[in-house]
């Protein structure tokens, strides 16, 4: 009798110790950094506007596809002509449509830049995505 209490006591403490511990682990916070590439537009949009778009889009995806995976990157497209969005233009100082990039710590932003070459850079695609993709390395490696 005594042994099968002994048992039952060691089967119980294995089985309280394996859920406390997953409770415990379970419970931790995790702080997400995350870099967010914005790219701001207004109602009224250009061939140019949506090329913009469009080529930053290629960029992200094609370059920065484990970032985007791992949801330690994402890319939004944002219209600053609907009210709820209009406190992007003072919170990233925009004067027209543009390409910003956002560093996060828990959804708090850390630092932004504007990336302001890429109306000079649009009409040679080769150089707006080299121009791009450097800047977001380069903005990344800041962050470590």
């Amino acid at each position: 009798m005594f042994r099968k209490s002994k048992l039952f006591w060691l089967l119980f403490l294995a089985t309280f110790s394996l859920f406390s511990l997953g409770g415990v682990s379970s419970q931790a916070t995790v702080i997400q950094e995350r870099t967010i590439i914005y790219y701001f537009h207004g109602n009224m949009r250009c061939q140019t506007c949506n090329k913009i778009e469009m080529y930053t889009k290629e960029i992200v995806n094609a370059g920065f596809s484990r970032e985007l995976a791992e949801g330690s990157m994402e890319i939004r497209i944002v219209n600053t002509d609907k009210s709820e969005n209009e406190h992007f233009i003072k919170d990233f100082k925009l004067t027209n449509h543009s390409l910003v990039l956002v560093q996060t710590n828990d959804d708090k932003v850390i630092k932004w830049k504007n990336l302001d070459r890429i109306w000079l850079l649009v009409r040679n695609k080769e150089a707006f995505q080299n121009y791009v993709s450097e800047e977001i390395r380069v903005f990344m490696a800041a962050e470590k």
